[in-house]
């Protein structure tokens, strides 16, 4: 029997559209007309058993019938689609893959029925918090980073252009630096009730795909639609994190 009969998506070229991958959704998210609310199509970041990531888009006219049944975790197979370069001025990536999946009128992905290679659930591309400040001036990719939980504050309300917004902050901090986070609406009331349950001890924060604004003149770290939060995650780097005193600076923490 053959041992993995599935492109890894390391070997995706540009040249052809006859490609076969076994691939784990780890996040799913709608693309949106910020004005209209018309519904553009689904997103898609997807890691296979190499551990790669790759951002899949697939257009409104194209994932009819996927739309429901897309969810995260799960793991697919997906054939028959395009392979595009970014092309440089594409902004909140969240990978920093430079090729990306596009679905076209004969793509296929069906949920994976048979026994294969180990996917682990997620995979994280984690950026230093040293890099902040020059992360706040490219907005190129959302980013990965990890931390430990500190100085949570209550569930506040803002006002920006006359609608209330439910806002959560707190801080991460890896020994060595720290960087405030600001989660908005749905997003933060969502993480504030997980928060809510949290025992005593160090508690590891892995916020992935996560934009990075200025607010009140400093960078932060806050939620956009591919955003997802992992709280304590069964992950080496929340091991490193916990037993290092002087944090991750020097340290290899990429997936």
């Amino acid at each position: 029997m053959e041992l993995n009969k599935y492109d890894s998506l390391t070997d995706l070229e540009l040249t052809s559209c006859d490609w076969r991958c076994r691939v784990r959704a780890q996040a799913v998210w709608k693309a949106m007309n910020r004005q209209t609310q018309e519904f553009l199509g689904m997103n898609m970041l997807l890691i296979d058993d190499s551990n790669t990531r790759i951002h899949a888009y697939a257009s409104a006219k194209y994932c009819v019938g996927i739309e429901k049944d897309l969810v995260e975790g799960r793991i697919y197979i997906i054939s028959n689609f395009k392979v595009k370069d970014f092309l440089g001025d594409e902004t909140y990536r969240p990978v920093r893959n430079k090729k990306h999946i596009y679905f076209m009128k004969d793509t296929k992905i069906n949920c994976d029925t048979d026994e294969g290679l180990r996917i682990k659930k997620y995979v994280f591309d984690l950026f230093h918090m040293s890099e902040i400040e020059k992360l706040a001036s490219d907005n190129r990719f959302l980013v990965d980073m990890v931390g430990i939980l500190k100085n949570r504050r209550p569930i506040m309300m803002s006002n920006k252009n006359s609608q209330e917004k439910h806002m959560l902050k707190f801080d991460l901090a890896d020994g060595s630096n720290s960087v405030p986070v600001t989660l908005f609406d749905a997003f933060a009331l969502f993480v504030n009730k997980v928060m809510e349950r949290l025992g005593a001890g160090d508690v590891v924060v892995v916020i992935c795909c996560a934009k990075v604004n200025r607010y009140e003149g400093k960078p932060h770290l806050t939620n956009y639609p591919a955003s997802r939060i992992f709280i304590n995650p069964d992950h080496y780097c929340v091991d490193l994190m916990k037993n290092r005193d002087d944090g991750l600076s020097d340290v290899d923490i990429g997936d």
